[in-house]
């Protein structure tokens, strides 16, 4: 309950985080924009530049920096001496939408000379959209020359975007080291997948290896459309399942199609007996009970636990609780079928069953399956494709030969190799 309460707390803690942080950093810019003194009559726009420093730092959805544009805004117009206020009422959530919009997708996340460049460019580019409508709203709305629009108004433009790409390099990183602190900490342990390019074609079996901490969760829960909001990005990656491209599908989609069963499987299980179990998820998607008698049954079978409907799953076996994990998966025709780790709590003959059990599945109902797992010795002979994943990034993905001779020669987790494979693998003999 107390480790509940502490998730719970964490979220409300990073759904309100955004909101601090902009307000926080509004106000002051306000204070700024009031004490500071101007250069030939132009000035720094503190208002943008705290805005986009905000975005930034919390990398807030399309809503909410556009919310943080119309907050701006009304400030901006408030403490504006310009012959048309109200057009920061414009200027400014354009801005924000489209420097949120950067932000989420890293478009200018990159470095020169070892120093990212991300601030500076973002700022120049937020600031000039803010400026560059807000002086042509002002034009055509009290009918300004064009010349005075373009060798007046558009320049002072571009020197304020300068002036804000300077203050934006130099300001974000004390910013993100005083906002970002204990996230920072806390993600130091967590990588960011990147170079991802997975194929898995409809109707395989794969399988996904690599250390701890290599990342295979965090790449399961992406394809599954159940990956956590702390989670950094994907970068440079393509992910493809089922001819699903992953990357530009909707969660909502994906969940409809991939069924997962994660590694503490008995935590997925909410209900008393095997029937409550099977019925609860399709009750909950609207089934009707004739329905759902015909399909529990169905899926009982396929996985093995027929005449055990009554049971309760706390009287169940390891072995016979991960069936029931998958049976749930398979109640509700999941095209796609994912299992993190899923022998990890069984004995080695439970450990035989379920993979002879997913094997059966793939072939006679033709269920891509896709598992993650570190004893390979159960696997080498059933998949169709093993990878191998580490620090993030995915280094090899093909037959399982020619993945487990990858991982022998490049010295990339070893220890996982099933030892008749390392014995033919040192022999270099042509038959394992």
């Amino acid at each position: 309950m107390q480790e509940k309460s502490i998730r719970f707390r964490e979220k409300v803690d990073g759904n309100l985080r955004w909101l601090t942080i902009t307000t926080l950093l509004l106000a002051i810019g306000v204070i700024l924009r009031m004490v500071s003194p101007n250069i030939g009559g132009i000035s720094l726009n503190w208002n943008i530049l705290m805005y986009t420093m905000a975005i930034m730092l919390c990398r807030p959805t399309l809503g909410q920096g556009l919310g943080i544009g119309i907050v701006s805004g009304l400030v901006a117009t408030m403490s504006s001496k310009a012959a048309l206020p109200y057009a920061n009422l414009i200027s400014d959530p354009l801005a924000a939408f489209i420097c949120a919009y950067i932000a989420k997708n890293h478009f200018f996340d990159f470095k020169f000379r070892k120093v990212n460049i991300e601030p500076a460019v973002l700022v120049f580019v937020t600031t000039f959209i803010s400026g560059g409508t807000f002086v042509f709203i002002t034009k055509v709305v009290l009918d300004i020359p064009i010349p005075v629009f373009l060798f007046v108004m558009l320049p002072t433009v571009l020197i304020v975007a300068l002036f804000g790409l300077a203050a934006g390099q130099i300001l974000y990183q004390p910013a993100n080291t005083i906002f970002n602190s204990n996230i920072n900490a806390r993600q130091k342990d967590k990588y960011s997948l990147s170079n991802i390019h997975l194929f898995v074609p409809k109707g395989s079996f794969s399988v996904l290896t690599g250390v701890n901490g290599a990342g295979k969760t965090s790449l399961l829960l992406t394809i599954a459309g159940a990956r956590m909001d702390y989670f950094d990005d994907i970068y440079d990656s393509e992910i493809s399942i089922n001819n699903i491209s992953v990357l530009n599908t909707r969660q909502s989609d994906l969940n409809r199609k991939v069924g997962m069963v994660m590694d503490d499987y008995e935590g997925q299980l909410v209900t008393e007996t095997i029937d409550d179990e099977i019925a609860f998820s399709l009750e909950n998607a609207g089934m009707s009970p004739e329905k759902i008698i015909k399909r529990r049954a169905e899926v009982l079978q396929m996985v093995g636990l027929e005449g055990f409907e009554k049971r309760n799953i706390s009287s169940l076996s390891g072995g016979q609780k991960q069936r029931l994990a998958i049976a749930v998966m398979l109640a509700m025709h999941a095209e796609i079928l994912i299992l993190d780790e899923p022998i990890a709590a069984i004995d080695p003959e439970g450990a035989i069953e379920i993979y002879r059990l997913l094997k059966e599945i793939n072939k006679t109902y033709h269920t891509t399956i896709l598992v993650a797992e570190h004893d390979l010795k159960y696997v080498a002979d059933l998949a169709d494709q093993l990878i191998v994943m580490d620090a993030g990034e995915m280094k090899f993905a093909g037959s399982v030969h020619d993945c487990l001779n990858y991982m022998h020669q490049e010295k990339i987790y070893p220890e996982a190799i099933p030892l008749r494979w390392k014995i033919y693998l040192e022999m270099g003999d042509t038959k394992c």
